[in-house]
């Protein structure tokens, strides 16, 4: 049996589905419940249940004090906390011999991750990004990686997510990194993973829209240059009320282009032999990041997000918010500079 506990119900729906989905597998035993020392009505508010109610439909012990919560029997952890507690709640539990796994994002300071990774540990530790098990970016990436449409000259990316407003802890861009510090993990982690290429400059222009009880951006736009020569458009709407695609992408080549409207069709095709559609959309993003999850923790596969992917993430967050206040461009210091 794997024992795993819940940490934290910050992040609303996914603490919950992460959860319940892994409880229907025998092999999993839910060990504890930790509502992180949080009150029932702040519980409510973020995942529409009680922490007594869902530990209750979990069958297992809810824990009020997550130090308390580690000496349970536990052999892995799913961290939903505020972000702000992310990179502390982790450490904690891989100094305890535990698997890791933390929703998105990580963390959105540098010197956050940089403390995680000075963390010795020999466990799995997998970062949340959902979107890396959506069906249209894993064919996008498949497809690319075989070369498809050859040499990829510029890749767009655009994210249109509400901002997370109903909650005090997501309007605090201290607390959840506000808008760009939660969404941006999808689109500089997504430019890395499809282009196998880092990005060395960028250029961000942001403002806010929409969300006026948010501090900061909550449209933002960026140009880079990726250390391949690959050129990216990374594009994040949190001002975009009416039905939208959550993501778009379009990869241009130099032998065709592919793109995903994330629709119907998971991407289409288009070069000088015509447009062919791709797959229909069936995934489940939450059940995919479990299932990996269990799968790393089998010795049956690595870390799809790892703590490297989102240390340069947050490299990246970092360089565009200076790009962002100072009206500049900004380079990304290199790859051994950073590690």
């Amino acid at each position: 049996m794997i024992r795993v506990g819940l940490a934290g119900f910050s992040q609303g729906y996914y603490a919950t589905e992460y959860m319940s989905y892994l409880e229907r597998f025998k092999e999993i035993s839910v060990a504890a419940v930790c509502d992180c020392g949080e009150s029932e009505e702040y519980v409510k508010e973020c995942a529409l249940t009680t922490a007594q109610a869902f530990s209750e439909k979990m069958k297992a012990p809810l824990v009020h004090d997550y130090e308390e919560f580690l000496q349970c029997e536990l052999d892995a952890v799913l961290i939903c906390s505020e972000t702000a507690d992310h990179v502390r709640m982790a450490k904690a539990a891989l100094e305890r011999g535990l698997h890791v796994f933390i929703s998105k994002p990580l963390c959105f300071s540098p010197d956050d991750a940089a403390l995680l990774g000075r963390t010795p540990h020999n466990k799995v530790l997998l970062c949340g990004n959902p979107l890396k098990y959506e069906q249209s970016v894993e064919e996008m990436h498949a497809r690319l990686a075989a070369g498809e449409i050859g040499s990829v000259h510029s890749l767009r990316i655009t994210v249109s997510h509400p901002a997370m407003t109903a909650q005090a802890w997501e309007r605090d861009p201290a607390r959840s990194g506000g808008p760009f510090g939660t969404y941006a993990v999808y689109l500089f982690d997504l430019a890395r993973w499809l282009t196998g290429q880092r990005l060395v400059w960028l250029c961000a222009l942001g403002e806010n829209f929409a969300t006026p009880e948010i501090p900061g951006p909550d449209t933002i736009k960026i140009i880079g240059r990726c250390s391949g020569g690959t050129h990216v458009v990374l594009e994040l709407f949190s001002s975009i009320r009416h039905e939208y695609p959550f993501v778009e992408m379009e990869a241009v080549g130099e032998q065709g282009t592919l793109i995903t409207r994330n629709r119907n069709y998971s991407t289409v095709s288009q070069t000088q032999a015509g447009a062919v559609p791709g797959t229909l959309r069936t995934s489940n993003m939450t059940v995919g990041e479990m299932e990996h999850f269990l799968a790393c923790i089998r010795g049956q596969d690595v870390p799809r997000c790892s703590l490297s992917d989102m240390a340069y993430t947050v490299r990246c967050l970092d360089a565009a918010q200076k790009s962002m206040a100072s009206g500049r461009p900004a380079e990304l210091p290199r790859e051994e500079e950073t590690t």
